[in-house]
């Protein structure tokens, strides 16, 4: 399938990227102190992520030009307030073994290091993805479109010299886990302290990949992780939440001992099982993090993956082409947050979709519609609730509560598919819901127009509503003197 090429790289231009020698470091990441649903840095200030996948550049020939094209981005992305990213490690372009296993390019290892030293200047935390590989075949097996990744491993085949027969192997024998472990020490002695690294998953989607012994490998690797990057989160990550096949094994996931934070995974699929897949982003990016919790109450949780695909994700969906306001992107980032995640969703198509229609500017919109909510110290209870034209998806917290309420007529198959601009909403007046304590004061945020709306009129357990089109953010100080 063809794609639309990307934006035009606006860094061929660009100063040269500076090194943060002598920077002091800021310390990883850790389960907050004060609500194990939550993260906080080394200082113990709570962390809320805020970014995306932009895990590697495609279609790029030159090693330079991908370094330029990566760092472009996280600039775009710092400078609208983000402050996540996730590298895949085992993509072409920052592999280090690219010929065989225990080989390491140092070339490879410059590249990783520019990009971590940027993210420190620009107060970016990154995840490191290790690996993504699902066969050691000798042949491509890519995905149906232009530049997707590959996910053939046969640098750790016999074939090459590596200590792997086939997946089984891989998994099961000691002689591949040595050679995985040699793979960690040469990133750990390079990176282990580098004060951008915030957390360190071992694969992306082990489901997906051949062979037996996935979870077992799992569990012995993730301390060994750990042991390698003690100031990182240690992660382990999963297919997306699409289908019954797939409660086994993010039940697993929700009791793994070691994985710090519990990530999903999950895309508007038309293609899959669940009906729940095909509905608003907003809808089914909430439904995700609120099954999940179900099963890990006290876990912190991320949307790590979130997006939009053809059928069976053959493809970026072609949806991408006319959403130049970013209707999916904004439900992506906030749906995860409100019904209880640790940070934003994480959007998966970075270059197909948020830079070439330049949306950057949503996760400043996102970072400011949550300004002043501390979700450590509120320790929110998520809710859902519904009227007849709006969903509201609350946070209820100890003295605040803030409630993302979106516009029922907004939505991909109602704006996007037919091409029209959804009509602005007026006049209404929501009643807090009865969970909530009494109202002393409210104030709203509309991230689409970018306006505050500092005073509310309050009338009892009533707040009328300023106009909005897409989405509102309410945020409601309680009185407690009432209650």
């Amino acid at each position: 399938m063809l794609h639309p090429p990307l934006i035009p790289d606006v860094l061929s231009a660009a100063p040269p990227l500076l090194h943060p020698e002598g920077l002091e470091p800021r310390g990883g990441l850790r389960i907050s102190s004060r609500d194990s649903r939550y993260l906080e840095s080394g200082d113990g200030e709570t962390f809320i992520p805020v970014g995306l996948n932009l895990c590697f550049p495609r279609f790029v020939a030159d090693p330079d030009e991908g370094v330029r094209r990566m760092a472009g981005w996280m600039r775009e992305l710092a400078g609208h307030g983000g402050n996540f990213i996730r590298l895949w490690l085992g993509h072409a372009f920052f592999d280090i073994e690219p010929e065989r296993a225990g080989l390491f390019d140092e070339r490879a290892l410059d590249r990783i290091e520019i990009l971590l030293d940027e993210a420190q200047i620009l107060d970016l935390r990154v995840k490191l993805t290790l690996d993504h590989f699902r066969t050691l075949d000798e042949t491509s097996v890519a995905g149906s479109f232009a530049g997707a990744a590959d996910f053939s491993r046969p640098q750790y085949s016999l074939s090459r010299g590596g200590p792997a027969a086939d997946m089984d192997s891989f998994w099961q024998t000691p002689a591949c886990r040595t050679a995985y472990l040699k793979k960690l020490d040469c990133l750990a002695a390079r990176f282990g302290d580098h004060p951008a690294i915030a957390a360190c998953e071992l694969w992306n989607e082990i489901n997906a990949c051949s062979g037996a012994g996935r979870e077992a490998w799992t569990e012995t690797m993730l301390p060994e992780l750990k042991r390698r990057f003690p100031h990182a989160l240690a992660l382990q990550s999963l297919g997306s939440f699409c289908a019954n096949y797939m409660e086994r094994p993010y039940r697993w996931l929700c009791g793994l001992r070691g994985n710090d934070v519990v990530q999903i995974h999950r895309y508007l699929d038309p293609g899959a099982e669940w009906p729940v897949c095909h509905q608003s982003i907003d809808v089914l990016s909430a439904d995700a993090v609120r099954h999940i919790r179900a099963w890990a109450p006290d876990r912190a949780l991320l949307l790590a993956e979130g997006g939009a695909v053809e059928p069976h994700h053959a493809a970026p969906s072609t949806l991408y082409e006319k959403d130049t306001e970013g209707i999916i992107l904004h439900d992506i980032l906030f749906a995860p947050f409100f019904a209880g995640a640790a940070g934003s969703g994480q959007c998966w198509h970075w270059d197909f979709y948020v830079a070439r229609h330049r949306l950057w500017w949503h996760f400043g919109r996102f970072k400011r519609a949550i300004e002043g909510f501390d979700p450590a110290c509120q320790q929110p209870r998520p809710l859902f609730r519904e009227t007849d034209r709006l969903r509201l998806h609350i946070l209820s917290g100890n003295g605040r509560s803030v409630i993302w309420i979106r516009n029922k007529d907004s939505d991909w198959r109602t704006e996007l598919v037919p091409g029209r601009t959804v009509d602005t909403v007026s006049g209404l007046s929501l009643p807090v819901p009865g969970e909530l304590a009494p109202v002393a004061h409210a104030s709203a945020y509309d991230p689409w127009a970018d306006t505050k709306t500092r005073f509310l009129p309050v009338s009892g357990r009533v707040v009328k509503l300023p106009s909005f089109r897409r989405s509102l953010v309410l945020t409601l100080h309680h009185d407690f003197s009432t209650s």
